[in-house]
């Protein structure tokens, strides 16, 4: 595995294809996760470099209305969601037969997948056996390794997984055999066998996948970019209160309960509760009834408490602008979440959860403080310590340069460049062996 292979465009120019895709499950008009909205910044970031990229998203037949493409280099390919196979991955033919049209129409010659949900593994085979076509797949969240929303959490309990073993996987899903889940994993390393590379937005989720199966000398990891940059950077702080904010979608993997128990322990202490402001951003996704209703009484009793609604991607960076900190609370491993890097671009420290992606991306006491797995009290003691002037410097100073669009773009070229010609060797010992 290397760790961003660090060079820059045009250093394997005369390795590439003429033309590039850039695939993802959904388009940003309609979606605005993390995956796609890295796969959007890397198809732009391409073309602001000089490469000729086209962006393909996949879009359900009930979303086509609200599908927004941006240019003549962005394609849909449709799919029916009621005939999605969830557990195996299995999308119905047409979905691949409409990519590769595009590839085809298009003159595609090396494909770079960011996901393969709601495309379907088929469409990863069907790219794979083109003639002379490379093709790549970015690894965003754990889905290929675990049935449940990839999420690397047990479904009953909604504890951290270590591990999917079959004997965990079943406890999770007992509708399910055990050998139904040797064959997805069989299904998933079979489909991702061939490609010429991967890449991972952190060095944990990139060993995870390593210790699934993937081939080592065939991964790397490369920052996710950010598409737009603060046009300035981040006012001092004004007023006695800090301001601490949360953005994201708000479902039961993302924590906001632990900012909700929080904001309870603040409440007691009247001093805290005058120097503290918390401000909720984001949509309320897959809550249960009990969760909103709490939410709802929370905002009420809570004066120091905001929920400030969802938000515009454009209007980020002005937003968290407005926050000393962002806070990340989230309840699952999480990757490399664009949140942290929208917060290091306007120079806000974060508080975050101190696992996975997360603790990598955020060391503890450098660019931001951890606080333990669901613990309250462990985020109240992070918020103290947050509000003393001199740790706030501290870590003001401590955040990391940002990774741009443009910068991403050339790492992906240039391990583009290297993962096609170390295939190109393996190809060719390959024919000498068979002549």
């Amino acid at each position: 595995m290397t760790l961003d292979p660090g060079y820059r465009f045009p250093a394997g120019e005369g390795l590439l294809p003429e033309r590039i895709a850039i695939v993802s499950h959904s388009h940003p008009s309609i979606s605005k996760g993390g995956a796609e909205i890295a796969a959007y910044a890397l198809y732009r970031g391409l073309r602001e470099i000089g490469i000729d990229a086209i962006f393909v998203g996949a879009c359900s037949m009930n979303d086509r209305h609200r599908l927004a493409l941006g240019s003549a280099h962005e394609f849909a390919v449709f799919f029916e969601p009621e005939r999605y196979d969830h557990f195996f991955h299995l999308a119905p033919r047409a979905v691949a037969e409409q990519l590769l049209s595009i590839l085809r129409a298009q003159r595609i010659g090396l494909v770079n997948f960011h996901h393969f949900f709601n495309l379907g593994l088929d469409a990863l085979r069907a790219v794979q056996d083109e003639p002379g076509m490379r093709s790549f797949l970015t690894i965003h969240e754990f889905l290929g390794i675990c049935q449940n929303h990839g999420q690397m959490i047990t479904r009953q309990t909604q504890s951290l997984c270590e591990r999917a073993t079959n004997e965990n996987c079943v406890s999770c899903f007992p509708e399910h055999l055990r050998s139904q889940f040797t064959i997805r994993k069989e299904t998933m390393l079979d489909a991702f066998g061939a490609f010429d590379g991967f890449v991972s937005p952190s060095r944990f989720l990139a060993e995870r996948f390593l210790e699934w199966g993937l081939p080592t000398e065939r991964m790397t990891v490369i920052e996710n970019g950010l598409l737009s940059m603060p046009a300035h950077p981040r006012a001092g702080r004004s007023g006695e209160a800090w301001t601490f904010g949360f953005f994201g979608q708000i479902n039961p993997f993302k924590g906001v309960d632990v900012l909700l128990d929080v904001a309870d322990l603040i409440a007691k202490d009247p001093e805290l509760a005058r120097r503290i402001r918390l401000r909720i951003h984001g949509n309320l996704i897959g809550q249960t009834e009990g969760f909103n209703k709490r939410f709802e009484e929370a905002q009420k009793a809570h004066p120091f408490l905001t929920y400030a609604g969802p938000y515009a991607n454009a209007a980020v960076h002005r937003l968290m602008g407005e926050c000393d900190y962002v806070v990340i609370p989230s309840k699952w491993w999480e990757n490399s979440p664009v949140v942290i890097q929208e917060a290091y671009s306007i120079g806000a420290p974060i508080l975050c959860t101190g696992i996975g992606g997360m603790a990598e991306k955020v060391p503890d006491g450098i660019s931001g403080l951890h606080f333990r797995l669901g613990d309250a009290a462990d985020l109240l003691r992070a918020m103290r310590l947050a509000t003393d002037p001199r740790n706030a410097a501290k870590l003001r100073a401590g955040i990391p340069a940002v990774t741009n669009a443009g910068d991403m773009a050339g790492r992906y070229v240039a391990f583009f460049a290297l993962a096609i010609a170390g295939a190109e060797q393996r190809e060719a010992r390959g024919a000498m062996v068979a002549a």
